[in-house]
């Protein structure tokens, strides 16, 4: 049996993947394995898994989405640890030696990550992911928000048969809620000031759609205050809002009006002087009524731009 089950989840990536494949491939540590699922890729997916026969583990499946792949991919996985490569990132050679050592010292550690360099499509470092800090422990994840990048991760198998498999509700920031919840049972540790890996930036990530991530955000917050008594209660109920706020606004521009009504008056509803959370210390006293007013504007907007558009129907 493998040490590593390296997991790659991909969906038309064929410029990207063999990339990918081959930091796996360059890896200073050799005690692993491959799994490629190819999520219905209707590019050259395909073609490029080919040329590596025999040298990865790959099926292909109707498009099921990321989380039910990566699942998909540990039931397969005959590994004890696992490490998560999307496949429009890569790694450097040293990555699976760097975690093997952590974990194998750390019996109560369940994550290893690091900080990654963003490259654009020209291979230039443009930030780093995430640009601020990470959290280090179960609470300050959520204090914090620290965005844990994925293709740095390496856990145990056994963390998921505790903590569960990613969540197929979520269409995203599904695996930052897989991380807070292995954050629950697990310590975290992250290898500073040294880069694992690379996340490139490009126009098809689905978390450039800015109304997906909020929806993300909303479902993750309040499943978090439904199920972990432990988390600061107060803290996610005032993310609910706000995402559900910046929710409705992208709502509004995409001209979904509906949805702009529904979730401007949700927010409101839960936070009658919902503006408030978004003032800061800085704002002119102008500004500061704007932004009181702002919430109730975009409800009374979306009621009216609705009846103009001829969407009396709520179905």
């Amino acid at each position: 049996m493998p040490k590593v089950s390296v997991i790659i989840p991909t969906y038309n990536r064929g410029q990207y993947i063999q990339q990918a494949l081959e930091s796996v491939l360059a890896q200073t540590f050799h005690d692993y394995e491959i799994i490629v699922i190819d999520d219905g890729s209707t590019d050259n997916t395909q073609e490029i898994l080919r040329r590596f026969k025999g040298k990865i583990r790959s099926m292909r499946q109707d498009n099921q989405g990321i989380s039910k792949t990566r699942n998909q991919a540990i039931s397969r996985s005959n590994g004890q640890y696992i490490a998560f490569l999307d496949s429009d990132d890569y790694w450097v050679s040293e990555k699976l030696e760097e975690q093997v050592r952590i974990l194998d010292r750390h019996p109560h550690v369940g994550l290893v990550y690091a900080r990654m360099p963003i490259i654009n499509e020209q291979g230039e470092r443009i930030g780093m992911k995430p640009s601020g800090v990470c959290g280090r422990n179960f609470k300050e994840l959520l204090e914090v928000w620290g965005d844990l990048p994925t293709s740095t991760i390496m856990t145990r198998k056994e963390c998921f048969e505790r903590a569960g498999l990613f969540d197929t509700s979520l269409c995203t920031m599904e695996d930052i809620d897989m991380w807070i919840r292995i954050a629950r049972y697990y310590d975290l540790y992250e290898i500073e000031n040294k880069v694992l890996a690379y996340y490139r930036r490009h126009e098809e990530q689905i978390t450039n759609n800015r109304a997906r991530v909020y929806e993300g955000l909303v479902k993750i917050y309040t499943k978090i205050c439904n199920t972990c008594l432990q988390a600061p209660r107060d803290l996610m109920k005032r993310r609910i809002v706000e995402n559900q706020y910046l929710l409705a606004k992208e709502n509004y521009i995409a001209k979904e009006y509906k949805y702009a009504f529904l979730n401007s008056w949700a927010a409101i509803k839960r936070h009658p002087l919902l503006g408030l959370l978004f003032i800061n210390k800085s704002d002119h006293y102008l500004n500061r009524i704007l932004k009181l007013i702002k919430p109730y504007g975009l409800m009374v907007m979306s009621i009216i731009s609705l009846l103009l558009s001829g969407g009396r129907r709520w179905t």
